[in-house]
């Protein structure tokens, strides 16, 4: 059918019998076949193309033309989205723009469109102008026919002036939910992609994502192709190689120790800081005994951050302990286990990170860690939205009632069932989902022994001590006490004799 759009079709006439789709991913990107998803997205998009160029007196409604032009495609994380328009890019007639987020996610399409011998134009913040100069000649001369860039780059005057001698026949915006999560707090190019769109005049504009609610995408729709209206295609965003699970915790890195102790690897663990990072890196470092452990922000240099993509990249046995910096489209395929040690801010942040692990379609484990902390921290989330979104996965992180898949899709809004899950499904499904903090059973059996003996800062010393459950330092103990007393389980006493002594709360003294 769509033979006749593929000029370059003849450098592989050994496929001329096969879907020329599948003849085009197996012969330019070594891909067997595609998936039925990405077969539906590419052709939509090289019809698009084809229906486009036709001479407008054909008689096509603009509201028609506007929905072949945009268009919103949410595959779930490992579906290969990037396939979806690097097979397109060869063989339309122009230049495809990528907008991605993150300058590892760039270095990382980069290396493996090299690694294909398809050479792509990479515009970035910290090129001096001769660089920048040699990579529009790139695209001028046409010897590439990717431009690989971020919004923030595309938005200075020059590249806006340099984009209109282009001919640019798709853009590209990859991660699109960075519109609604970054555009309102520190990302604010996000917020301007239809001046990017508007310098660039692009045949067709395209918004790629793993996973979206309803709200989300609507902000996605607003912000990138305002009134113009976007077709949408929209895959089951479930998971069914993952197994999923939940913590409570006050003690995080211990508990995340813990749980590498006996989950599989590779490991990545999500934090929600660089210190955080920094720090638990650390940790395991020192608990588990163990090298193969190493950290990754945003705030590593350019050479720092390859070193660690391409430790972590070819590790069968390594740990990475990172921020959202190593998230998106990060293609490690054989992660066995992804613990967020903080809750994310929303559950299509959680999706798309804890979507890392089993890219191959190999069993996969993904955790999220809760406790006290996370309703602390609602205080300091930003717009009222941004705190329902977070509330909502704290409370899929408490509730141990109901199926996590099932819960992770209603998040999401979508109508479908989960898939047969491969591997196990959850914790709930599986019957060992617990929703008391790690640390409740030991510290109040300890105070059921010693009601109203302690106060706070004693019952530390005493714990740090060894008399107490487990081994704690005198602040782990502290802070566990004290992850207690918030959560309910303790509760301190405010008779004259007994003020401030540590005592059981009723509902735990019946344990």
């Amino acid at each position: 059918m769509l033979k006749h759009l593929f000029p370059l079709f003849p450098l592989f006439p050994h496929e001329e019998a096969a879907d020329p789709l599948d003849a085009a991913a197996r012969s330019l990107f070594g891909i067997p076949y595609l998936l039925p998803y990405q077969k539906l997205v590419i052709a939509g998009i090289l019809e698009a193309a084809e229906a486009l160029r036709a001479p407008a007196e054909g008689g096509m409604p603009d509201d028609d033309r506007r929905c072949l032009r945009h268009r919103i495609v949410i595959l779930p994380t490992g579906a290969g989205k990037s396939l979806c328009f690097q097979v397109p890019a060869l063989f339309l007639d122009g230049v495809t723009v990528v907008i991605y987020p993150l300058l590892a996610l760039m270095a990382d399409q980069v290396r493996r469109l090299e690694e294909r011998g398809i050479e792509a134009a990479v515009l970035r913040g910290g090129q001096s102008p001769a660089e920048r100069g040699a990579q529009w000649e790139k695209l001028r001369s046409g010897r590439s026919r990717f431009l690989i860039t971020n919004p923030e780059t595309l938005l200075a005057a020059a590249a806006r002036e340099r984009l209109k001698t282009l001919r640019i026949a798709h853009l590209v915006i990859d991660e699109a939910h960075c519109v609604s999560e970054w555009g309102e707090t520190f990302r604010p190019s996000y917020l301007n992609i239809r001046a990017i769109i508007d310098s660039a005049s692009p045949l067709l504009v395209s918004a790629f994502t793993a996973t979206a609610s309803a709200a989300v995408l609507e902000k996605i729709r607003a912000g990138i192709f305002g009134t113009s209206g976007a077709h949408t295609v929209m895959a089951n965003p479930d998971r069914p190689s993952i197994t999923y699970g939940a913590v409570g915790c006050v003690l995080r890195d211990g508990a995340v120790q813990d749980l590498l102790a006996k989950s599989e690897r590779p490991a990545l663990v999500f934090c929600s800081s660089r210190v955080g990072a920094q720090t638990l890196a650390r940790f395991l470092r020192t608990g588990l005994r163990d090298k193969e452990i190493r950290f990754y922000h945003a705030g590593l240099s350019r050479q720092e951050k390859a070193l660690v993509e391409n430790w972590f990249f070819s590790s069968a046995q390594g740990i990475l302990a990172a921020t959202c910096a190593y998230g998106m489209g990060m293609d490690k395929p054989d992660i066995r286990t992804v613990i967020h040690r903080d809750c994310p801010p929303s559950v299509e942040a959680y999706l798309q990170e804890s979507g890392r692990a089993g890219r191959d379609g190999g069993p996969a484990r993904a955790v999220l860690l809760f406790g006290p902390e996370d309703r602390r921290r609602l205080v300091r989330a930003g717009s009222p939205a941004e705190r329902e979104r977070q509330v909502k996965l704290i409370e899929y992180a408490e509730g141990a009632g109901q199926c996590r898949r099932a819960a992770l899709l209603r998040m999401l809004d979508y109508q479908g069932e989960p898939e047969a899950p491969r591997y196990g499904c959850c914790d709930v499904c599986a019957g060992t989902a617990k929703n008391i903090l790690r640390e409740e059973p030991g510290l109040t059996a300890f105070f059921r022994r010693n009601p109203r003996r302690f106060t706070i800062a004693e019952a530390s010393r005493e714990l740090s001590s060894g008399a107490g459950p487990g081994i704690f330092s005198a602040s782990e103990a502290f802070k566990a006490v004290q992850g207690l007393l918030e959560q309910g389980s303790l509760r301190q006493t405010g008779g004259f004799f007994w003020k401030g002594a540590i005592t059981l709360n009723k509902k735990a003294s019946k344990g």
